[in-house]
């Protein structure tokens, strides 16, 4: 089989990804539970035992949800690199064909696509590489790296994002004082998880915003669904 090129693999990425899906899953579900549980008249030390309990289910279920996703997908991309190997070695001038015509959909004149498949043809993992990244819409890099990384990530930002929501429960103040603190923490979280303030080349403010709104949304409909199912 074709061997693609190696390339230096850095799991950042994964890790961020994990925290940013993580951690706002985890943000919104907490909040909402809580506001749902304020808005039926719950108890304040039931709603603190609510949340911590969601947040370690939440937490644990995120992260088996997490890893069978990403194994599935390694799966699914070690057969594809199988396929596109097999068919470059055993059927050369069909895939020289489909190459050339994915190249010059990508602009590339006739002697720009000739040069590029020389050099392709001559160095298959290369070939490989680049048939996969504009065929099957895939990196080589995403079969080498960790399936641990993203699940172990975002079940950690779930639960700790989780808990900073509930964490007001945890003192002796004032239920109304409790679930405002709640939202504060809860919205500052959620415009940093999706504007990306901890990747300053990434930040994007609008996106931090719209995470915000969701969250918000997500809290006064499950209040005011709380109070209705207190009612009947």
């Amino acid at each position: 089989m074709i061997q693609p090129e190696k390339h230096p693999h850095i799991p950042a990425r994964h890790i961020l990804d994990g925290i940013a899906l993580g951690g706002s899953d985890g943000t919104i579900e907490a909040l909402a539970l809580i506001s749902a549980l304020n808005g039926a008249g719950i108890a304040f030390g039931t709603i603190a035992l609510a949340g911590v309990s969601f947040s370690i289910a939440g937490a644990i279920s995120i992260f088996f949800s997490y890893y069978l996703s990403r194994r599935s997908e390694i799966q699914s991309l070690k057969t594809d690199v199988s396929r596109e190997s097999m068919e470059i070695e055993e059927e050369p001038e069909e895939e020289t064909a489909e190459m050339k015509d994915l190249l010059k959909k990508d602009g590339y004149d006739e002697k720009e696509v000739d040069i590029i498949m020389q050099r392709l043809q001559k160095d298959k993992g290369l070939w490989l590489r680049e048939m996969l990244r504009r065929e099957l819409r895939v990196n080589i890099e995403d079969l080498e790296s960790d399936p641990w990384t993203r699940p172990i990530s975002a079940g950690i930002a779930f639960l700790l994002l989780a808990l900073l929501a509930v964490s007001p429960y945890a003192l002796s103040i004032p239920r109304t004082t409790a679930l405002l603190v709640s939202i504060c923490l809860s919205l500052v979280a959620l415009f940093a998880l999706g504007s990306r303030l901890f990747v300053r080349r990434n930040f994007k403010p609008l996106g931090g915003v719209e995470s915000a709104l969701v969250g918000a949304g997500a809290a006064g409909l499950l209040y005011l669904l709380g109070m209705l199912i207190a009612r009947v």
